[in-house]
């Protein structure tokens, strides 16, 4: 018994000392991080561009990095879980960047936001999707959150909208796996009068309401974390938002998963003041307009990524509000927009349409 307290007290000694030189090395790494800043801040000078401290391709690399060097027995999404705080703690060391995102906290688009900049950064919640453009837009938030698609109910409206109208440009996206809660103050769904939750959610739940709530009452509000908040405070109303609610707001949770599609997963960008040079695998959204009384226009300018091989993602399209039946176009597509092929067919698009507008080139994320 003797000889295993000692052992005890050996292991733990040796689980102080890593311990020290673990906190040497995070400080040691930390410094590393502010010179690397300051020598971005210095180019950017030279070349008269934005000092952009979050690098999304960088952090990409970083992860793939250690999954790759990682021999356990620590899982590799516990590994990036921890190098997600470490770079948050770094990042955190530059005063100014705040991250803006749709609140109240609760809401995806809240959790969306701290999987990618962990905890140790400042954030600044927002009423709406407008307001967190215009939060980046004023310089008032450094980055800003907002949701973009969804796998099941499709492109963000109030988003897209925004993008085709904006300074801002996005410089990376993020995907969130999608669970929705049916939460209540009630105890069972038969005392339920009203439904508040976001547009979207309702529209992503649409089965779960025919099946059991076709003739309640449904109100769409701001976020799903608001419907939580008003579900909170009134008899027989209910919300659909995520688990997180429940514990924030008090509520009771009386159906799980509710989503029509149970792989459902949200697609949300990052926007900035600008966005980065190449990866390598990268993704470019940008808007045009085309002369509508010109037989086949549209056509010729999609043909112009057909002839030069390039891959277009996601179209949409969206009233300009210069005329009636006038529609400015919104497409995705492989590539960056520094990338020599891009650039021909960007050139030759330019001959074709009016106002062509390049809204981001980003690193193309994965898909969780």
């Amino acid at each position: 018994m003797a000889d295993q307290f000692e052992e005890l007290k050996e292991l733990r000694e040796q689980i102080d000392n890593l311990d020290t030189s673990i906190v040497n090395l995070l400080n040691e790494r930390a410094m590393v991080a502010l010179n690397i800043d300051n020598v971005k801040e210095n180019i950017a000078k030279d070349e008269m561009k934005i000092n952009e401290p979050h690098d999304p391709a960088r952090e990409m690399e970083v992860y793939k990095q250690i999954q790759q060097i990682n021999k356990g027995p620590l899982p590799n999404n516990t590994l990036v879980s921890i190098f997600r705080e470490i770079m948050s703690a770094s990042l955190s060391l530059n005063k100014e960047l705040k991250i803006s995102y749709l609140g109240p906290r609760g809401t995806y688009s809240h959790q969306a936001t701290v999987n990618r900049f962990g905890d140790s950064v400042i954030y600044s919640m927002q009423k709406t999707i407008a307001d967190v453009f215009n939060s980046v837009e004023k310089k008032q938030a450094t980055y800003g959150v907002v949701p973009f698609e969804n796998s099941t109910h499709g492109t963000v409206t109030q988003t897209i909208d925004k993008l085709i109208n904006t300074s801002a440009k996005v410089r990376a996206d993020i995907y969130l796996p999608i669970h929705h809660q049916f939460l209540s103050k009630s105890s069972d769904l038969s005392d339920i009068t009203k439904i508040y939750s976001h547009p979207e959610a309702l529209g992503q739940c649409s089965k779960w309401l025919n099946a059991k709530m076709r003739n309640v009452q449904k109100v769409p509000v701001s976020s799903t974390s608001h419907a939580a908040e008003l579900a909170s405070k009134e008899s027989g109303a209910g919300a659909i938002c995520s688990s997180v609610c429940a514990e924030i707001y008090g509520l009771k949770i009386l159906d799980r998963d509710i989503e029509d599609l149970q792989d459902n997963t949200t697609r949300f960008f990052i926007i900035g003041q600008s966005y980065d040079g190449p990866s390598g695998n990268d993704k470019t959204i940008f808007s045009f307009t085309v002369d509508h009384r010109q037989p086949g226009a549209l056509c010729n300018a999609l043909a112009v990524f057909k002839q030069h091989d390039i891959n277009i993602t996601k179209i949409d399209s969206r009233p300009s509000h210069q005329h009636h039946w006038h529609y400015i176009f919104i497409l995705e597509v492989e590539g960056h927009i520094e990338d020599e092929t891009l650039k021909t067919a960007f050139s030759e698009l330019n001959n074709c349409c009016v106002d062509v507008n390049i809204i981001g080139s980003y690193p193309r994320s994965k898909e969780l």
